[in-house]
């Protein structure tokens, strides 16, 4: 087994290094790549990066010039990814990358094809808990998806993943990932998790995204119901 670990990364300086450092630590002795990419960070992330990369066989790094979003960071990240699992982490820690071995070991006893982590605790002030709170109920209900936390650790195999649609921006490639699992009738293989408090920077969650967060969910909703209506 191997595993690609995607880094997509805006404005982490103060986190990215030991980001890249306590991953490749979780991951010492196993066959994996870290991809970083950097998505038009505008403070000093490119240059921390490219010192991290440097005579590193197993760290890959993109650079984007000009930011385009979450998901279109992930998306250039797995066009270049070559092991046999895809997962993703954001340089803030929210997600402990030890937690992504403990994944990727519980898949390797089952030979799994997609595994989601599922938060027994999250580090959320009041706020970014209803917001959450909030995203997840109209996932679950307006796109009939069976799971608590939309946005949770993913673990994938890279086969799988690339044959996905995945084409819209903002953060909806998660929600595009667990469709294309449902669609597939993929089995979802739970593994508990936990959301710890992000060790710096600042979080890129906000009002400003709750419309066009909404729309995409509609967007998405539409667009399953019209697929199901085709197929019959």
């Amino acid at each position: 087994m191997s595993i690609s670990i995607i880094i997509p990364v805006y404005n982490e300086e103060e986190c990215i290094e030991l980001c890249v450092e306590e991953t490749l630590s979780a991951f010492q002795g196993t066959d994996h790549e870290i991809i970083v990419v950097n998505d038009g960070s505008t403070d000093r992330t490119h240059e921390i990066i490219t010192a991290l990369v440097k005579d590193r066989r197993r760290l890959k790094y993109i650079s984007c010039p000009i930011n385009k979003g979450y998901s279109h960071a992930i998306r250039e990240g797995i066009q270049i990814a070559i092991k046999e699992y895809t997962s993703y982490l954001d340089a803030d820690l929210q997600y402990p990358p030890e937690q992504l071995r403990q994944m990727y070991d519980f898949a390797r006893g089952g030979n799994s094809v997609f595994i989601l982590g599922q938060p027994t605790r999250k580090y959320y002030n009041p706020y970014r808990q209803m917001l959450s709170y909030g995203y997840n109920l109209l996932v679950s209900r307006l796109l009939d998806l069976p799971v608590r936390d939309a946005n949770s650790l993913k673990l994938i195999k890279s086969e799988t993943l690339k044959s996905l649609s995945l084409q819209r921006e903002l953060g909806a490639i998660e929600i595009e990932i667990l469709i294309g699992i449902a669609q597939r009738s993929i089995p979802i293989r739970f593994f508990p998790i936990r959301v710890q408090k992000r060790i710096a920077g600042k979080s890129k969650t906000g009002l400003k995204l709750i419309v066009p967060t909404l729309k995409t969910i509609l967007e998405l909703r539409r667009s399953r119901k019209l697929g199901s209506a085709n197929r019959g």
